[in-house]
Protein backbone atom coordinates (compact mmCIF):
# COMPACT_ATOMS: atom_id res chain seq x y z
CA UNK A 1 0.00 0.00 0.00
CA UNK A 2 1.39 3.36 -0.99
CA UNK A 3 1.78 6.24 1.39
CA UNK A 4 -0.90 8.93 0.80
CA UNK A 5 1.85 11.54 0.53
CA UNK A 6 3.62 9.54 -2.14
CA UNK A 7 0.36 9.03 -4.02
CA UNK A 8 -0.36 12.73 -3.88
CA UNK A 9 3.11 13.60 -5.08
CA UNK A 10 2.98 11.02 -7.83
CA UNK A 11 -0.44 12.18 -8.91
CA UNK A 12 0.73 15.76 -9.03
CA UNK A 13 3.66 14.83 -11.22
CA UNK A 14 1.51 12.86 -13.60
CA UNK A 15 -1.07 15.60 -13.97
CA UNK A 16 1.72 18.13 -14.44
CA UNK A 17 3.32 16.04 -17.17
CA UNK A 18 -0.01 15.58 -18.90
CA UNK A 19 -0.68 19.32 -18.84
CA UNK A 20 2.77 20.40 -20.00
CA UNK A 21 3.40 17.84 -22.73
CA UNK A 22 1.07 19.44 -25.33
CA UNK A 23 2.67 22.84 -24.69
CA UNK A 24 6.16 21.45 -25.07
CA UNK A 25 5.10 19.62 -28.21
CA UNK A 26 3.61 22.83 -29.62
CA UNK A 27 6.83 24.73 -28.89
CA UNK A 28 8.88 22.01 -30.57
CA UNK A 29 6.63 22.06 -33.62
CA UNK A 30 6.89 25.84 -33.75
CA UNK A 31 10.68 25.64 -33.64
CA UNK A 32 10.66 23.14 -36.49
CA UNK A 33 8.49 25.47 -38.57
CA UNK A 34 11.05 28.23 -38.08
CA UNK A 35 13.87 26.05 -39.42
CA UNK A 36 13.48 27.26 -43.00
CA UNK A 37 15.61 25.35 -45.50
CA UNK A 38 16.44 28.65 -47.21
CA UNK A 39 18.49 29.55 -44.13
CA UNK A 40 21.03 26.70 -43.78
CA UNK A 41 22.15 27.43 -40.23
CA UNK A 42 21.84 25.26 -37.14
CA UNK A 43 20.21 26.60 -33.98
CA UNK A 44 23.66 26.83 -32.41
CA UNK A 45 25.01 28.85 -35.35
CA UNK A 46 22.04 31.23 -35.12
CA UNK A 47 22.67 31.72 -31.41
CA UNK A 48 26.39 32.33 -31.92
CA UNK A 49 25.65 34.79 -34.72
CA UNK A 50 23.36 36.98 -32.61
CA UNK A 51 25.92 37.06 -29.80
CA UNK A 52 28.82 37.79 -32.16
CA UNK A 53 26.93 40.57 -33.98
CA UNK A 54 26.82 42.60 -30.77
CA UNK A 55 30.48 43.36 -31.39
CA UNK A 56 29.53 44.94 -34.73
CA UNK A 57 26.52 46.70 -33.26
CA UNK A 58 28.75 48.53 -30.80
CA UNK A 59 30.84 49.93 -33.67
CA UNK A 60 28.19 49.97 -36.37
CA UNK A 61 29.26 53.31 -37.87
CA UNK A 62 32.91 52.30 -38.21
CA UNK A 63 31.88 48.94 -39.66
CA UNK A 64 29.73 50.64 -42.29
CA UNK A 65 32.47 53.08 -43.26
CA UNK A 66 35.08 50.33 -43.63
CA UNK A 67 32.70 48.26 -45.74
CA UNK A 68 31.96 51.07 -48.19
CA UNK A 69 35.55 52.29 -48.38
CA UNK A 70 36.67 48.76 -49.20
CA UNK A 71 34.01 48.37 -51.88
CA UNK A 72 34.77 51.76 -53.43
CA UNK A 73 38.50 51.09 -53.42
CA UNK A 74 37.75 48.05 -55.57
CA UNK A 75 35.07 49.79 -57.67
CA UNK A 76 35.69 53.57 -57.70
CA UNK A 77 33.33 53.85 -60.67
CA UNK A 78 30.42 53.33 -58.26
CA UNK A 79 31.00 56.59 -56.39
CA UNK A 80 28.55 58.23 -58.80
CA UNK A 81 25.68 56.26 -57.27
CA UNK A 82 26.09 57.73 -53.80
CA UNK A 83 25.36 61.17 -52.34
CA UNK A 84 28.93 61.30 -51.00
CA UNK A 85 30.45 60.99 -54.49
CA UNK A 86 32.29 64.26 -53.88
CA UNK A 87 34.84 62.52 -51.64
CA UNK A 88 36.05 60.23 -54.44
CA UNK A 89 39.35 62.09 -54.77
CA UNK A 90 39.76 62.92 -51.07
CA UNK A 91 42.34 61.30 -48.85
CA UNK A 92 41.28 58.14 -47.03
CA UNK A 93 41.41 60.01 -43.73
CA UNK A 94 38.97 62.66 -44.98
CA UNK A 95 36.73 59.99 -46.47
CA UNK A 96 36.46 58.25 -43.10
CA UNK A 97 35.41 61.52 -41.49
CA UNK A 98 32.76 62.34 -44.09
CA UNK A 99 29.40 62.57 -42.32
CA UNK A 100 27.39 61.51 -45.36
CA UNK A 101 29.45 58.35 -45.84
CA UNK A 102 29.30 57.54 -42.14
CA UNK A 103 25.53 57.98 -42.06
CA UNK A 104 25.03 55.79 -45.12
CA UNK A 105 27.38 53.08 -43.91
CA UNK A 106 25.75 53.06 -40.49
CA UNK A 107 22.29 52.82 -42.05
CA UNK A 108 23.24 49.79 -44.15
CA UNK A 109 24.91 47.99 -41.26
CA UNK A 110 21.94 48.71 -38.99
CA UNK A 111 19.64 47.23 -41.62
CA UNK A 112 21.71 44.03 -41.70
CA UNK A 113 21.70 44.03 -37.91
CA UNK A 114 17.92 44.42 -37.86
CA UNK A 115 17.53 41.48 -40.23
CA UNK A 116 19.80 39.33 -38.08
CA UNK A 117 18.15 40.41 -34.83
CA UNK A 118 14.56 40.01 -36.03
CA UNK A 119 14.96 36.50 -37.38
CA UNK A 120 17.84 34.89 -35.52
CA UNK A 121 17.11 36.40 -32.11
CA UNK A 122 13.58 37.71 -31.70
CA UNK A 123 10.83 36.92 -34.20
CA UNK A 124 12.09 33.75 -35.82
CA UNK A 125 9.69 34.18 -38.74
CA UNK A 126 11.38 33.31 -42.03
CA UNK A 127 8.70 34.93 -44.17
CA UNK A 128 9.10 38.27 -42.41
CA UNK A 129 12.87 37.88 -42.69
CA UNK A 130 12.74 37.53 -46.48
CA UNK A 131 9.97 40.10 -46.85
CA UNK A 132 12.05 42.74 -45.07
CA UNK A 133 15.06 42.09 -47.30
CA UNK A 134 13.01 41.85 -50.48
CA UNK A 135 11.34 45.18 -49.76
CA UNK A 136 14.72 46.85 -49.34
CA UNK A 137 15.82 45.38 -52.66
CA UNK A 138 12.74 46.81 -54.36
CA UNK A 139 13.58 50.26 -53.05
CA UNK A 140 17.01 50.07 -54.70
CA UNK A 141 15.33 49.59 -58.08
CA UNK A 142 14.47 53.29 -57.99
CA UNK A 143 18.06 54.41 -57.49
CA UNK A 144 19.85 55.93 -60.47
CA UNK A 145 22.45 53.71 -62.18
CA UNK A 146 21.61 50.77 -59.91
CA UNK A 147 21.33 47.20 -61.20
CA UNK A 148 20.26 44.11 -59.20
CA UNK A 149 23.57 42.29 -59.63
CA UNK A 150 25.46 45.18 -58.04
CA UNK A 151 24.44 43.99 -54.59
CA UNK A 152 27.08 41.27 -54.85
CA UNK A 153 29.97 43.75 -54.92
CA UNK A 154 29.25 44.19 -51.19
CA UNK A 155 29.89 40.56 -50.25
CA UNK A 156 33.66 40.66 -49.78
CA UNK A 157 33.72 44.23 -48.37
CA UNK A 158 31.13 43.15 -45.78
CA UNK A 159 33.21 40.17 -44.69
CA UNK A 160 36.34 42.34 -44.68
CA UNK A 161 34.69 44.93 -42.45
CA UNK A 162 33.25 42.41 -40.00
CA UNK A 163 36.63 40.70 -39.69
CA UNK A 164 38.37 44.04 -39.17
CA UNK A 165 35.99 45.13 -36.42
CA UNK A 166 35.76 41.80 -34.59
CA UNK A 167 39.45 40.93 -34.69
CA UNK A 168 40.13 37.67 -32.82
CA UNK A 169 36.39 37.10 -32.40
CA UNK A 170 36.19 36.53 -36.17
CA UNK A 171 37.03 32.83 -36.22
CA UNK A 172 36.87 30.41 -39.14
CA UNK A 173 33.49 29.28 -37.83
CA UNK A 174 32.19 32.86 -37.76
CA UNK A 175 33.53 33.45 -41.27
CA UNK A 176 31.51 30.47 -42.48
CA UNK A 177 28.37 31.73 -40.74
CA UNK A 178 28.70 35.33 -41.96
CA UNK A 179 29.43 34.15 -45.49
CA UNK A 180 26.20 32.14 -45.54
CA UNK A 181 24.15 34.95 -44.03
CA UNK A 182 25.39 37.72 -46.32
CA UNK A 183 24.86 35.46 -49.36
CA UNK A 184 21.24 34.89 -48.30
CA UNK A 185 20.68 38.62 -47.77
CA UNK A 186 22.31 39.71 -51.04
CA UNK A 187 20.47 37.05 -53.02
CA UNK A 188 17.10 38.21 -51.71
CA UNK A 189 18.00 41.87 -52.25
CA UNK A 190 18.86 41.04 -55.85
CA UNK A 191 15.54 39.21 -56.33
CA UNK A 192 13.56 42.10 -54.89
CA UNK A 193 15.31 44.68 -57.05
CA UNK A 194 14.98 42.57 -60.22
CA UNK A 195 11.30 41.97 -59.53
CA UNK A 196 10.61 45.68 -59.09
CA UNK A 197 12.50 46.58 -62.27
CA UNK A 198 10.62 43.89 -64.19
CA UNK A 199 7.30 45.24 -62.96
CA UNK A 200 8.21 48.79 -63.97
CA UNK A 201 9.28 47.60 -67.41
CA UNK A 202 5.95 45.84 -67.96
CA UNK A 203 4.09 49.03 -67.02
CA UNK A 204 6.21 51.12 -69.40
CA UNK A 205 5.49 48.72 -72.24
Amino acid sequence: MLCPCFCSKSGTNNSYDAAVTPIVREQQNSALKDDDTRIPLTQKQKYVLTKNWKGIDREVSAAGVEMFLKMLSLHPEYYKMFPFHGIATSTEEKQRMDECLRAHGESVMKFIGQVISDYFSNIGNAEKFFELINQNGRQHAHKKFFKPELFWVMEEPFLYSVKLILGERYTDNMHSIYKKVIAIILSELEKGCASELSGRQMIDE
